[in-house]
């Protein structure tokens, strides 16, 4: 399948600040991927150089097979820029934003009521703009990157403001969209929206990327065993030895525990393979790790279920 999106070696330099430091990856149609960072990690940054927003100071970026550059209006007509704060005229209804915005791009009005009803904002369609609460507005520019019905949707903090209900119905409407085979890269402070709605992972610290994969084999790889037995010496010599079982990574001893970088689901084994050489557990607490834990591990900053950036 070719790459609806294709980067490689993608730097962005403001003067003495590397804002984006060689990344490369690719978007498949259908994808839809969870874009983390820290605050000023190069997520905005990087998302204003797949739109042809922000020049970047090297590498390459490719579109549905075809290099971005400049003046290349057919490529970019087919992606939909969600930014994290989006401009609306403030006397304008939210509808008719939306139809002046249509007419801007070339686009069928007739699609703007369709996309009102999409996003759930029919009730305050014909309130201003200047009345819209931080909600509404997230949901106005929604509609707005789904103008022209674009292949690939770059969204910036989707449900940033809205309430639970709001934030459901948002992440049911982006899986329907990967569904209809649309590519989508989710930049979000709220891990939560990246773990409802997506499969992969991208994380950004200081301009490079420092993991990328399936959300679940990452969370996989970062499991943890936390481990007491009846001899704790002897447990780390069996499983630092030659022996020990192939699923069992690093093993390191923290606050008076053994901690096994190993599968959860390998306990029971793991109770076994320590019994049959005379070792018995005493406490065994598998700990799957979750997005917030893999997060802070792999770019050292603390989090409270957000990363910005």
């Amino acid at each position: 399948m070719e790459a609806a999106v294709e980067v490689q070696g993608l730097t962005k330099r403001y003067g003495e600040k590397l804002a984006v430091d060689t990344a490369s990856f690719s978007l498949y149609p259908g994808q839809m991927v969870g874009l983390l960072g820290p605050n000023g990690a190069g997520k905005t940054t990087t998302l204003g150089m797949l739109c042809g927003l922000v020049r970047p100071t090297a590498g390459t970026i490719r579109l549905f097979g075809q290099p971005l550059q400049e003046g290349s209006r057919d490529l970019l007509r087919r992606i939909g820029l969600m930014p994290e704060v989006a401009a609306f005229y403030p006397y304008l209804s939210g509808r008719d934003n939306l139809r002046v915005l249509a007419a801007t791009y070339g686009v069928d009005p007739s699609q703007v009521d369709d996309l009102i009803d999409q996003v759930g904002l029919a009730e305050n369609a014909r309130r201003p703009f200047k009345t819209y609460s931080q909600g509404m507005r997230q949901l106005l520019s929604l509609a707005n990157a789904l103008l022209g019905d674009p292949d690939v949707l770059l969204l910036d903090e989707p449900t940033n403001g809205l309430d639970p209900f709001g934030q459901q119905r948002v992440h049911s409407l982006l899986r329907e969209l990967s569904a209809r085979g649309k590519t989508i890269l989710l930049s979000s402070h709220l891990l939560r929206d990246v773990e409802e709605t997506c499969e992969r992972v991208i994380i950004i610290n200081r301009g490079r990327i420092v993991a990328d994969g399936r959300l679940s084999e990452l969370l996989r790889a970062s499991a943890r065993i936390l481990l007491r037995t009846t001899d704790d010496e002897r447990a780390l010599g069996l499983l630092r030895g030659a022996e020990r079982p192939g699923w069992v990574g690093s093993v390191t001893v923290e606050d008076g525990r053994l901690v096994l970088q190993a599968p959860p689901e390998q306990a029971g084994e793991l109770s076994a393979f320590l019994a049959r050489h005379g070792v018995y557990p005493v406490e065994l607490m598998p700990q799957r790790d979750s997005l917030r834990s893999l997060f802070v591990e792999v770019t050292g900053e603390p989090t409270e279920g957000r990363a910005r950036g």
